[in-house]
Order: C-alpha cells, then sequence, then structure tokens
C-alpha cells in the first residue's frame, strides 16, 4: 500500500513525532509510507492546500493520514472532495473530540476513514450524520531511548505532567436565563457526573430533560452551531477535572511532581509537592523513567498518550477510565483506574500504587500489555487493515 502521511504541524509537536513514528512501523510492514510536510508552507497559522493538491495530483496514492483530520474539508472548483475527486482515501486520526476539530466534521468528503480515541467521539460524529467509515484506536508510543532506572530506585513517587490552563470560569451563569443557558448547564452537570464524560450523552438528556426538541443529526446547520457552543462546556470540565484530580493528590499529602508552568501558583508551596518547568514532548519519556506512578488525566475524551508513553517507560500509571485504555492494559492488574466523577478516588487509587510491591506489579504487567499490542507496528497493521476492507 501506498499512503501519504500528512505533517500538519511544526518540529517537537507530538503529532509530527506520530507521524515519523507511523512511517518507520508502516515502512517495516513493507508499505511505501511518504511524509508530505505541510507545516513548511504555514502562514500566520494556515497551510494553503494546493501545494497538498499537487503533490497528490503528481504522484498516485492509495491513501493519505493526517492526524486530526488537517485538510480533509479541503473542495475542488466545483465543491467535490479533493481526495473523492482523486479516487484517494482518507484517513484522519482524530486524537481528541471531533469537536475541536471542525475539519473533521466536514461533510462533503465522503470517503473518509476515521479514527476516533474513544468510543462516544465516534457515536457522536455518527450522532451528525458524518459520511464514510470509523473505529476507535488509540494512538501508540516509544520506549524510553536511554536505560531507565530500577522501579524501586526511582526518584519520583507520583508524577503528573499537565499544562496549566487556568482557573475555568462559569462566565454563562453572568447571562439572563434562557434555554441555551440551561442547556449548557446541564451539559456541565452531566459530563461532571459521568464517569465517561460523554458530550453526546449529556446533550442528549439534558435537551430531554428541557424538553427541548433538539435532536444532533437533522440539520447540518443546527450541527455545526452545536459544535461551537458544546466546545465551552467541554473545555470547561477538562480543566475542572485537571485541577481537581491533581489537587486532590496534594491535599492527600502524597508525595507529587508536577509539570508544567503555573501550577506552584495556584498550589502554593507544598513540602511534599516538586515542581518542574514545562519540557519537550520528546524529553517527557525520561521523567516517566524516573517515576514510579505517573497520573494520565483526561482520559475519558483524550489519547491517552501519557498512560502510553509512560508504562513503556515502566511506570504504574493511574488514570480516569477509559474504554480503549482498559482493552489496551486488560484491566486492574495493569493500570489503576479512578473514577473522575469523584476526584478522591484518584488519590485513593494512587497511594495502593505507592505501595511498592503493588505498584511495581503493575507496571510490570501494564509494560508487558503495550509492548504486546500496543506498539506503532500494531498500530501500522490496524491502520492497513481498516483502509484495505473496503
Amino acid at each position: 500500500m501506498r499512503i501519504l502521511l500528512i505533517k500538519a504541524m511544526a518540529e517537537g509537536h507530538p503529532y509530527s513525532r506520530f507521524v515519523l513514528s507511523l512511517q518507520g512501523a508502516l515502512s517495516e510492514l513493507g508499505h511505501q509510507a511518504l511524509v508530505s510536510d505541510q507545516s513548511v508552507h504555514v502562514v500566520n497559522g494556515v497551510a494553503p492546500a494546493d501545494h497538498l493538491a499537487a503533490e497528490l495530483q503528481a504522484a498516485r496514492y492509495d491513501a493519505v493520514l493526517s492526524f486530526s483530520s488537517f485538510f480533509g474539508g479541503v473542495t475542488l472548483s466545483d465543491g467535490r472532495s479533493l481526495f473523492d475527486a482523486l479516487g484517494v482515501k482518507f484517513v484522519g486520526w482524530q486524537l481528541d473530540h471531533p469537536i475541536y476539530a471542525p475539519h473533521s466534521l466536514a461533510s462533503v468528503l465522503q470517503g473518509r476513514y476515521a479514527i476516533y480515541s474513544n468510543p462516544s467521539h465516534l457515536r457522536y460524529a455518527q450522532a451528525v450524520k458524518l459520511p464514510g467509515q470509523g473505529m476507535t484506536m488509540l494512538p501508540s508510543g516509544e520506549p524510553p531511548r536511554a536505560a531507565t532506572k530500577d522501579y524501586r530506585s526511582r526518584e519520583w513517587p507520583v508524577f503528573a505532567a499537565a499544562t496549566w490552563n487556568g482557573e475555568p470560569q462559569r462566565l454563562w451563569e453572568q447571562a439572563e436565563d434562557s434555554p441555551g443557558k440551561r442547556l449548557l448547564q446541564g451539559v456541565v452537570d452531566r459530563l461532571l457526573a459521568d464517569r465517561e464524560a460523554s458530550l453526546l450523552d449529556a446533550f442528549n438528556d439534558t435537551a430531554a430533560t428541557l424538553e427541548l426538541g433538539a435532536r444532533l443529526g437533522d440539520d447540518a446547520g443546527f450541527d455545526a452551531q452545536m459544535h461551537n457552543f458544546l466546545r465551552e462546556p467541554l473545555t470547561y470540565v477538562r480543566n475542572m477535572d485537571r485541577i481537581s484530580i491533581i489537587r486532590s493528590l496534594v491535599d492527600a499529602g502524597l508525595p507529587v511532581t508536577i509539570c508544567g508552568a503555573g501550577w506552584e501558583a495556584f498550589l502554593g508551596e507544598r513540602r511534599h509537592v516538586t515542581y518542574l518547568a514545562e519540557v519537550k514532548f520528546e524529553d517527557i519519556s525520561a521523567l516517566y523513567g524516573n517515576s514510579r506512578v505517573v497520573l494520565n488525566l483526561n482520559a475519558a475524551n483524550g489519547a491517552c498518550e501519557r498512560a502510553i508513553y509512560a508504562a513503556l517507560a515502566g511506570a504504574a500509571v493511574a488514570s480516569d477510565f477509559s474504554q480503549p485504555l482498559d482493552e489496551l492494559f486488560g484491566g486492574g492488574k495493569a493500570i489503576g483506574f479512578f473514577n473522575r466523577a469523584e476526584p478522591g478516588s484518584a488519590a485513593d487509587v494512587v497511594g495502593r500504587l505507592l505501595d511498592l510491591d503493588e505498584g511495581e506489579a503493575v507496571a510490570r504487567s501494564g509494560q508487558e500489555k503495550v509492548m504486546r499490542s500496543g506498539l506503532w507496528r500494531h498500530r501500522a497493521q490496524q491502520i492497513v487493515d481498516f483502509v484495505g476492507a473496503a
């Protein structure tokens, strides 16, 4: 199979790292995988599509793969999808909820092969009647380049890499009462209470309770409005999760190392907390390799790359629940799941993993699980099977 991998982001971005890793894995399987670096054409945050179009017209490809579906909505002058017109299958790999990448929801693309990081994301795409095929699959990771420390001699008992996004504000509360305000508040309340934080379920349940008669998938214009509308409650809940869960560990007195600017100003100086500056993505595995327990955040709506890289580095992973993550790690013996709707449960799970025997057993089992079925060569084969099945 001849596959073009679109590199849409600058060097150092996780997506760019994933592109190169996937290229290597596809090549090892005997496929011709080429990288199209569209990041060099970006001007003011936008990359024109004419360079990619010329590249696709100059050579024949069976499929094009793009993380976050960048360029997935490109059309010709007659309104047809560029990829449909050329007979090229477009594989869009969503590592976040599709509402954060509106181009991933472009209905003009018929030959879409969409990969989602969570079943609820796939169900959302199906609810808005997005054409094409879809599947659920997590990304992979790479073992640390340098040898990691023995589990029991690692410096940091608990490690969390988390970007500080500030304290989320409930700005909608300042607005006058309206159906829209009640819908937004209801979605937030349901997301906060749902272990899996399904945006589709939160919207449907709230709309039904309020008797709004609103449903996704019946009107493209309404769906587009809801994509924009629903980003606010989902982003709010994600940031609240991040704060509530990390604060639960800190308030429980657990020995935590937090990597990311801004946390020290928020949490203050604590004797049992170590603060580290934010590091490049390519350097994070080395930090995981010096940690016994690593916290994975926002698993209910994210790609869980922290969990995968941490497990490969030999750390025990504590995470909120994700069905694909549960399938990869094979249940509680290889990972510690807590309930994101009950932040205190995170401290309980991490506390249990701090037992050296327990943590080491979970770390060993998790690493074995990821090495067995979660490497890039496994993902490459799944992609080939997915695209080649139709």
